[in-house]
């Protein structure tokens, strides 16, 4: 749920926050007036600017990240991830230092695109995880809000000029040789007798794209079922019978764990060198991804060196 660089609020912007800073004050205990023996989970493992980072929090934040807390227990592991917390943390606060906001429809916006991008209710989804519904809404708020500062301060000062395209083209042209691909149509549906039918539709004349709009099942269906090129050994074994395909030319029904499929064959691209045209836009993006993340590093680096924060270890460990 979070981005490459983070390994996932108008009201109730307080709520959300808190469940991030939460008060670990010890409290006194009343009749003796001394200082009570703090319980484990409340113990501070870090501190950012005087802001704690529980054990609680910890463990809660460890485990709602995907990690089980039996299984990876190596100290390591949980080292670093206290290392990303306390950086995480750093950015939140240089956040809300710069006003930085972010309004509860643009969260419900990101929300509405997840579960859309993977087709399930989302409450449940978390729920069949064990993940708390508000406190990965939390989540969703600081992740966008760190998202912002770190737009702001690193990727609009980025760019990639087409010269350096160039450049990187002739310096790495033996990187973009090109394997024999293969450009495939497929309808896919869910039973062997609607196959057939299919099938016998397009041995009759029946367009196939036409047929692969009305009929499959695949997400592809809306592009009447075109999967673009591809190299041998990139699909799943099911779909090496489009290579013995002649140019023009469809399978047999092939069954699949996605269902029945009918494959037609478009078009074969010889293996060969490919050109600067085909792969500037490749290039551009891999040179601004190695941009931004050495200027990712740098400023969390500044930040760093003017926040005042503290780790304990030793408190991890118990």
């Amino acid at each position: 749920m979070y981005n490459h660089r983070f390994t996932h609020i108008m009201a109730p912007a307080l709520v959300l926050g808190l469940l991030f800073f939460s008060c670990t004050r010890q409290e006194k205990d009343k009749s003796t007036g001394t200082a009570a023996r703090p319980l484990p989970d409340s113990t501070v493992v870090a501190t950012v600017n005087g802001d704690p980072i529980t054990l609680g929090e910890f463990q809660e934040r460890f485990s709602r990240s995907g990690f089980k807390q039996e299984e990876d227990a190596d100290s390591a592991v949980r080292q670093e991830f206290l290392n990303r917390l306390v950086e995480r943390k750093m950015m939140l606060r240089e956040a809300q230092r710069r006003r930085i906001k972010v309004g509860l429809q643009e969260i419900n916006q990101r929300i509405e695109g997840y579960q859309k991008e993977h087709g399930k209710d989302v409450r449940e989804d978390l729920a069949a995880q064990g993940i708390d519904f508000e406190k990965w809404k939390s989540d969703i708020w600081e992740n966008m809000m760190i998202e912002k500062l770190v737009g702001r301060d690193v990727d609009r000062a980025v760019r990639v000029s087409s010269a350096e395209v160039r450049k990187y083209f002739q310096e790495n042209q033996d990187s973009f040789s090109r394997r024999a691909q293969v450009r495939v149509r497929q309808i896919v549906v869910t039973t062997e007798a609607e196959a057939q039918s299919v099938l016998e539709q397009l041995h009759a004349g029946a367009d196939f794209a036409s047929l692969a709009r009305d009929k499959s099942t695949a997400p592809e269906a809306a592009s009447g079922g075109d999967l673009g090129y591809f190299s041998e050994g990139e699909m799943p074994a099911e779909f090496n019978v489009v290579f013995g395909l002649s140019k023009g030319g469809m399978s047999g029904v092939v069954k699949s764990p996605y269902g029945f499929h009918v494959f037609k064959l478009e078009d074969r691209r010889p293996a060969g060198k490919r050109g600067l045209d085909e792969v500037s836009d490749e290039i551009s993006k891999k040179l601004l991804h190695e941009k931004q993340d050495a200027r990712f590093q740098r400023w969390l680096k500044e930040l760093r060196g003017r926040t005042k924060f503290e780790i304990n270890y030793q408190a991890l460990a118990q």
